[in-house]
């Protein structure tokens, strides 16, 4: 069994990095990397404060896990990768899959399915306060270290997770922000008010928001 060098705690499986005190390890010869562009979705589901205050927390769980499963499906369906569920947010990656040519256009097609989605649940399940969500999509250039084969456990280097969590902080309820890269991708094929600059810490990014039909 491997030992960190720099912590000397026993290392239990085979991965590039110690678990205990995050040094890499480089037990591979090299440690696996593709520079590649992915597009980044957070979206943000809100409503529920009012919901907790007549339904039972079971029942407020089994509505949140449908909507995830709703976003997971939709997220799938144009190709891209469900990521992290954070609280009432999801992130999703789009362009990891080879085979899905068009990642920007189809991850702009996924957010505007979610929000359609969310809508259409409002309609048929209506209670005293609508939910709502808030999606921000940028695209950008990443660095992902494979450490175990798996995504969720891979090492990702790029500003594209801190990009799109500003553009869906400063969206509006049931609105699509995206950042500069991703509106100059697909400003062909959708619709775009500009929004103006958001800037937060060291992270500057001019917004557009998506025109919804």
């Amino acid at each position: 069994m491997p030992e960190c060098k720099e912590c000397k705690n026993s290392i239990p499986e085979k991965i590039n990095f110690c678990p205990y005190c995050g040094k890499l390890l480089l037990l591979e010869k090299k440690l696996p990397l593709e520079e590649i562009p992915l597009v980044f979705l957070r979206a943000d589901l809100s409503g529920f404060t009012g919901l907790s205050e007549t339904l039972s927390a079971e029942d407020v769980m089994q509505i949140l896990n449908t909507h995830f499963e709703n976003f997971c499906n939709i997220i799938e369906k144009y190709k891209g990768i469900l990521y992290q569920i954070i609280g009432d947010e999801i992130v999703g990656i789009f362009g990891l899959i080879r085979d899905s040519d068009y990642a920007p256009h189809l991850a702009v097609m996924a957010a505007e399915e979610i929000i359609k989605r969310i809508k259409e649940y409002n309609r048929i399940f209506p209670f005293k306060k609508d939910f709502k969500i808030k999606c921000g999509l940028e695209m950008d250039q990443a660095s992902i270290y494979n450490i175990t084969g798996n995504l969720c456990n891979s090492m990702i280097i790029t500003e594209g997770f801190a990009r799109s969590l500003l553009l869906q902080r400063n969206a509006e309820n049931n609105c699509v922000l995206v950042g500069e890269n991703l509106y100059q991708a697909t400003r062909s094929f959708f619709e775009y008010e500009e929004f103006g600059e958001l800037i937060e810490n060291y992270i500057s990014i001019r917004a557009y928001k998506l025109k919804l039909g």
